[in-house]
Order: structure tokens, then C-alpha cells, then sequence
């Protein structure tokens, strides 16, 4: 089916429309109804008459012209015509039927197989967002991916029609979950719940808020530890650089290891040793679960692309997921059994309650809270590790590969941190980050060229009219974000990295929905100030602490379930002090 579907662009478009002709004078190959001499109507025809004559026209798809050899045209005549027109442009007002979307056809002899395509699978045969921009560019701003007997989906790019869609998604909005780990979790591992991130409804709703909450309260306190995690990556850099000073080609498994180590000693409030020496080591718990991360992300988007033979017998790719899985979820099962046992010590001592107290662990926090299920912990933590950790590490990497390509734009963001914090050893804090405005800008123009999930996808709760199309309830939406925000109607010179584009108040970005790298709604990312705190705080850190530079081939994203590099981050560090 990958092989298949480019070559599926090539078809031939059908359109469906009104045959109309232009007006006189226009040449004989345009399509015409032929009157003979005496069938040319006369000034003196009857308004009754020419009526009839219009309505017989318009049933066989044409509008009459008068001969053009004749010489004058009666006021009477063009009267009637007129009317007739009219009517017809406004019959054509109403939308057009879902079925005339334009987009390339499936051929009858894959129909059966369509429906065993995840939604995902579809878009990424080309491991990147090229052929979706070719099908934009040929198809035009709404294109409709033909799916006969299942799943049907459509693509938009425009920021009104993504508006739109948002607008009419109602209090519970559905997208389409990973088919993969629904099958893992409820089928293989028995769970009650597919976990949050493929859950819908009101089971999300209730989830989302208790998570939301519980996010927002320990939002200060996570700030001191992300911060040292920081340092322990730069004494990395440090350990690891050549004597050009140039890091290893498996720099992105440093920048795996520092995510991965903010997010369990914040969420699991245990140092897992991910940047440590001894956590380097083959047999080390730190480099099991970094081993199990890779391959649980590798495998995940191989059973997501193409056919889902996986649901017929275990193929060698879902097995391997599954087992990679299955050592992520024994270690988050171990933590999480170790934190009940630390509630059930302070309860048999009459210890307080947990409340708000920020200095709680985040685990314990959501053991506490009634409303939320010890199998809900395990899938929500698998979530963010497989996905949440991956996406900030990539993130992080475009950031220092954007700033390492333009040294104009990486000193002037030095000039800004040094300005706050003139010290090697100045430390760091949220109202320093809170005064960086380019710093923030460079995070968003990052994200804009490099959102970490380039697709947001949307089941439409209702049917819904969008660029003059009739889209039916029940439709499966993907909304190119994006595509939308490297388009030059959305930003002025798109494709380059420009932060100062959002120092300028005539840029909307989120609010007229051209920019969208963590979703839009109640389903947007829940990890958002988790990670914007991480990268901002790490990017301020090694810019302070050194000058980065790339000598090598540009960098571009593949698509990997997240956006990942291409390409090995081979950065150069070099001292400022």
C-alpha cells in the first residue's frame, strides 16, 4: 500500500460540474447547444415560450445562446435568459456533495484492504509531509483520500477551515487513537482502558481534568529539578566531544537521555542515573528503558504504517513492540507499586493526607486522587514516555540545529540571556526565563517549521459545509498544522527560521489557528509547560555555556509517529568562557 499510493496521485481528477458556455462570440469547440436558422429565437417570441425553451436547456446541462449571426438581441429575450442564469448560480450555492471532494482515487481492487490501514499509516509513506503538500498543490485546499467501504478521511490546511473544524468538534472531541497500543493494552496486557491518550468521551474529559490539575500544582516545583538534569547534560557534552570539540553521531540518544531524565524524576520523583556514567552501562535499568523508549518508538511506527496484518497474527514487528513495551510497563509498574507502598506506610502511621503540598511527588499525587485508576497511571506514564519524551528531545534537537545554522540569530539570543544573567554561574530561574522573549521566540519558530506532530486529526460530531463541500458526521478530519504553518499566505518567508517574526504583535499564530505544534482544545497536549519549561531552560543553559555550531548536511524531519531528525546531530560546542 506505501508503493501504491503515490502512484495514486497521478489520476485523473473527476469533477462534477455545470457545463456552461461563454457568451457570444465564444468559438465552436466550446460545448453549444446547435439551433438551426429557424430555430434562432425572435424578438417577437412570447416570454411564455423562451421560459420553456431555457427550462428544456438547462435539463441537458447547457444554457442556450443565440446564434451569433443574428443581429440584434430583444430586451425580452435577454430578460428571460438572465432569469435563467440566475436561478441556476443560485441552485449552485448550496454545497456540493461529499463524493465531489477532489483527491486520488483508490483503485476497486484494494477496497477490501482499505479499512486495515491505520489513519496515520495513510499519510506517511514518504516518512515526511512532501506528498501531502503535493496533494494540496494539485488537488487544491480540501482533498479527500477514497476510502470505499471504510474510513474515509479528509484533508485541510487553511486556518479558517481548521477554525471550523474546531469549532464545530462540541465539549467531547474525538481524534483517532494508535491502534497498535489499544490492541496491546486491552487485548494483550488485559486492561480496563486503552489509556488517555486513545480514550474518548466522557471517560477523557474526567481523566483530562484530574491530570490538568494535578500538572498545574506541581508546575513550580519541578523547575529546580529540571534545571540540574541540564547541568548533568552539559558535563555529557563535556565527556563526549573530540578535540574539535564536535559531539558523536549518538548525540540523540544524550538528548533521549536528558528528556527521559526530567520526565522520571518529575513525574516518578526518582533519578534513574539516564546521564550518569554507570547509567551507560549495558546492563544498567537506565539504558534498558532507553533501549526499550527506542525500539517501543521504532516498532510502533512500523505496525502504525501500511496494513495492519498485526490483527490477524502477531508479526515480528508487533512482537517486538510488545516486548519493548512490556519492559516500559514493568518498570513504571514497579515505581507506581512503590509508591502505594509509601501511602499505605503513612496511613498505618496516621500521617496526613496528601493535599496540595507541591513538594509531593506527581505519583503519589495521582495514586491519591480517587478518580483515577493505578492501570490509567501506567498507561497515561507509557503515553508520555513513548510519545511526550520523544517529542521534547526532538524538539530540542531542531532548536540547537536551527541556532547552530544561523549565528547572527544565536548571538543575538546570547546578547538576551547574558543581559539577565551575566555569570557563568548565574543561576537560572523562572522569572529570568519569563524576561526572554526572543529565547520564547526561538522555541515557537522552531515549532512552527517543526511541530513535534505534524497532523492533529478530528471525527467530525456532526455534519458540517466547509469550502463548499458537504462533509458528513462521522468523517475522520486531518488537519495539516504543519503545512499550514509553512505556507506563505500564513507567514512571510515561511521556510525561514525567522524568531523575530514573533516579537512582532501582527503575528496571531494560535489565535487564527496557523500555528498549532500542541494541538488546540480540550485534546491538546497535556505535557505543554512541562515541556516548554524543559527546552527553554536547557537552550538557555548551553547557549550561555557554549557556541554551537554544524558543518554538515541540513537537517530535515521524518515522520516517526512524532517529527525526528534525519540525520545525526554532529553539533560542534565550543567554549565561551
Amino acid at each position: 500500500m506505501q508503493r501504491l499510493l503515490p502512484g495514486l496521485v497521478s489520476i485523473s481528477r473527476q469533477y462534477s460540474a455545470i457545463k456552461m458556455s461563454k457568451p457570444l462570440g465564444t468559438s465552436e469547440s466550446q460545448k453549444c447547444l446547435n439551433l438551426d436558422t429557424s430555430d434562432i429565437l425572435s424578438a417577437s417570441m412570447a416570454q411564455s415560450q423562451a421560459a420553456s425553451l431555457v427550462n428544456e436547456s438547462l435539463r441537458a446541462d447547457t444554457i442556450p445562446l443565440l446564434d451569433h449571426t443574428a443581429g440584434e438581441v430583444s430586451t425580452t429575450t435577454l430578460e428571460v435568459s438572465t432569469s435563467g442564469v440566475e436561478s441556476q448560480i443560485v441552485a449552485d450555492r448550496s454545497p456540493l456533495p461529499f463524493e465531489e471532494i477532489p483527491g486520488p482515487a483508490i483503485l476497486k481492487i484494494w477496497e477490501k484492504y482499505w479499512k486495515y490501514v491505520p489513519l496515520f499509516g495513510r499519510l506517511t509513506w514518504n516518512r515526511n509531509i512532501t506528498p501531502l503538500k503535493y496533494l494540496f498543490n494539485e488537488y487544491g485546499c480540501i482533498v479527500r483520500i477514497n476510502g470505499p467501504l471504510a474510513g474515509d478521511i479528509v484533508m485541510i490546511h487553511r486556518p479558517e477551515h481548521i477554525a471550523e473544524v474546531f469549532k464545530q468538534e462540541g465539549d467531547m472531541p474525538v481524534r483517532s487513537g494508535i491502534d497498535i497500543l489499544q490492541h496491546y493494552r486491552l487485548n494483550y496486557r488485559k486492561y480496563r482502558l486503552a489509556g488517555p491518550f486513545s480514550v474518548q468521551g466522557t471517560e477523557w474529559i474526567e481523566v483530562r481534568e484530574k491530570i490538568e490539575q494535578l500538572f498545574n500544582q506541581i508546575a513550580p516545583s519541578f523547575f529546580g529539578k529540571i534545571d540540574a538534569i541540564c547541568d548533568e547534560l552539559i558535563a555529557r557534552i563535556y565527556k563526549i566531544r573530540n578535540r574539535q570539540n564536535e559531539v558523536p553521531a549518538c548525540f540523540h540518544e544524550d538528548m533521549i537521555r536528558w528528556a527521559m531524565e526530567c520526565f522520571c524524576d518529575v513525574t516518578l520523583n526518582k533519578r534513574l542515573g539516564f546521564l550518569e556514567p554507570a547509567g551507560y552501562n549495558s546492563s544498567s535499568e537506565a539504558t534498558r528503558i532507553i533501549n526499550a523508549l527506542v525500539a517501543a518508538h521504532k516498532y510502533l511506527c512500523r505496525c502504525e504504517t501500511g496494513f495492519q496484518v498485526w490483527r490477524f497474527f502477531l508479526t515480528p514487528f508487533a512482537r517486538k513492540l510488545f516486548e519493548a513495551c512490556d519492559v516500559l510497563d514493568n518498570v513504571i509498574g514497579k515505581y507506581v507499586r512503590q509508591a502505594q507502598g509509601k501511602l499505605r506506610v503513612r496511613k498505618s502511621q496516621g500521617e496526613k493526607s496528601l493535599t496540595s503540598d507541591d513538594s509531593s511527588p506527581v505519583l503519589e499525587r495521582f495514586l491519591v486522587n480517587e478518580g483515577i485508576h493505578p492501570d490509567d497511571i501506567c498507561t497515561l506514564l507509557m503515553d508520555m514516555i513513548i510519545l511526550g519524551v520523544q517529542a521534547t528531545a526532538n524538539s530540542e534537537a531542531f532548536v540547537l540545529y536551527h541556532l547552530a545554522k544561523n549565528p547572527r540569530t544565536q548571538r543575538k539570543l546570547y546578547d538576551e540571556i547574558t543581559s539577565l544573567l551575566p555569570n557563568n554561574d548565574s543561576p537560572v530561574t523562572e522569572k529570568a526565563l519569563r524576561n526572554m522573549p526572543y529565547l520564547k521566540a526561538c522555541l515557537q519558530e522552531t515549532l512552527r517549521l517543526h511541530p513535534a506532530i505534524p497532523y492533529i486529526t478530528r471525527l467530525l460530531p456532526k455534519t458540517i459545509s466547509l469550502h463548499g463541500y458537504t462533509i458528513p458526521k462521522g468523517t475522520f478530519v486531518i488537519m495539516a498544522n504543519q503545512i499550514t504553518s509553512q505556507r506563505e499566505e500564513n507567514f512571510e518567508d515561511p521556510l525561514k527560521f525567522r524568531p523575530e517574526r514573533w516579537l512582532s504583535s501582527s503575528v496571531k499564530g494560535d489565535t487564527d489557528f496557523s500555528y498549532l505544534p500542541f494541538g488546540h482544545g480540550v485534546r491538546s497536549c497535556l505535557g505543554k509547560n512541562m515541556a516548554e519549561t524543559e527546552m527553554m531552560l536547557v537552550t538557555a543553559k548551553l547557549i550561555r555555556q557554549f557556541r554551537v555550531e554544524y558543518d554538515y548536511a541540513d537537517i530535515k524531519d521524518s515522520f516517526m509517529m512524532v517529527n525526528v531528525p534525519n540525520k545525526p546531530l554532529r553539533f560542534r560546542f565550543e567554549n565561551r568562557y
